[in-house]
């Protein structure tokens, strides 16, 4: 609340909505999510015709408005509702300052009322800003910002098995001076392979880093040769201005051949993961659970069924591990890794390709 003198006892009655309201504000300058403190007071702002970058702001671009004090009090999305087009927003909650409470939780009557595009300031081109209560008001905007991205990880080819679902990423790093969202696209050389769960809208602030995902359903009944290879080409997007794209290619190298298990059935509270990357150059993680103390050991085996590398790994306590298995010194080709414990041994594949 502005202006008010507050005694000791009205202090305390209300530190907690002091605390509240300051964690609010600290999180609209630094959060994709950040939300107004909703009170009982509100103006509602609209329009139909706004813009980014000269045109209509795109569906799913971010809207918010801020009192003179710079204090988060509306957030919106263009294009949300059946049908609504590009640079449609309405009717937007404005938020007014909350008289019971301790704090500046929004605006009050007369405020001119300011608002970002996607983090970039807008300008008002029409409309009354001006915040009144209870009142329903348009207000035409544009803004304007640089849209760039860089892919910073590529998913890495794996070895898969049949009927199993792999989820791949990509990590993108917004490159220009406003929020911006992706989406990706794939396709499959093989379309018995099948693309689901493809983003649509992963948003970073300017300078994030997001990872934009999708799955592969590798089919159950696949009959060429073993080792055959799907190649998946995917293309991200920014859906501020889609013509920033970035693009590549990734393997799924299908296994039809079963993965030994020397220790025949799996015991109980034991689990060997399967590393990852897979394929890898020249390093991966394999990764390992025990459910109680145990010593352990690491083979690495090639298909003539020789051991290249052998590792102590000592006595290791229940619960979780990991270790970097370096493969600098092998040629291409496909490899088995065992784990031997006091619980039995678990064997798994991994292709090493250089």
């Amino acid at each position: 609340m502005r202006g008010r003198e507050i005694g000791g006892v009205y202090v305390k009655k209300y530190l907690w909505k002091v605390v509240l309201a300051g964690l609010a504000t600290v999180t609209a300058a630094v959060s994709v999510s950040a939300q107004p403190y909703p009170g009982p007071r509100f103006v509602l702002f609209s329009d139909s015709t706004s813009t980014y970058n000269g045109h209509p702001a795109p569906v799913g671009s971010i809207i918010r408005a801020y009192d003179p004090q710079n204090v988060l009090i509306g957030v919106d999305t263009f294009g949300v509702g059946p049908a609504a087009p590009a640079g449609y927003f309405g009717f937007m909650p404005a938020y007014g300052d909350d008289p019971d409470s301790l704090g500046d939780q929004g605006a009050i009557a007369g405020d001119l009322i300011h608002f970002t595009i996607n983090g970039r300031a807008a300008t008002i081109v029409a409309g009354d800003p001006v915040w009144a209560d209870q009142q329903d008001k348009r207000v035409n905007l544009a803004a304007s910002g640089v849209v760039a991205m860089s892919m910073v990880s590529a998913p890495s080819d794996t070895l898969v098995t049949i009927n199993r679902t792999i989820r791949l990423r990509v990590g993108i790093q917004n490159d220009g001076n406003g929020l911006d969202f992706y989406r990706v696209t794939t396709t499959n050389n093989d379309t018995a392979f099948h693309t689901t769960h493809e983003d649509s809208f992963v948003y970073a602030d300017s300078g994030a880093t997001v990872y934009v995902t999708f799955d592969i359903h590798v089919p159950i009944n696949v009959t060429q040769d073993p080792d055959t290879v799907n190649e998946v080409s995917y293309t991200v997007y920014s859906q501020v201005d889609t013509m920033q794209s970035v693009s590549g290619t990734v393997n799924m190298i299908v296994s039809l051949t079963d993965i030994p298990d020397e220790g025949g059935n799996r015991p109980e509270g034991f689990v060997l993961n399967q590393n990852y990357p897979n394929p890898f150059n020249p390093s991966t993680i394999i990764s390992f659970s025990l459910p109680s103390r145990s010593n352990v050991q690491l083979d690495v085996i090639d298909l003539l069924g020789r051991i290249v590398q052998n590792r102590d790994l000592g006595e290791q306590a229940a619960g979780s591990h990991e270790l970097e298995f370096n493969a600098s010194g092998l040629a291409s080709g496909v490899y088995f890794y065992r784990i031997q414990t006091a619980f039995g041994a678990q064997c798994r594949k991994m292709m090493l390709l250089k």
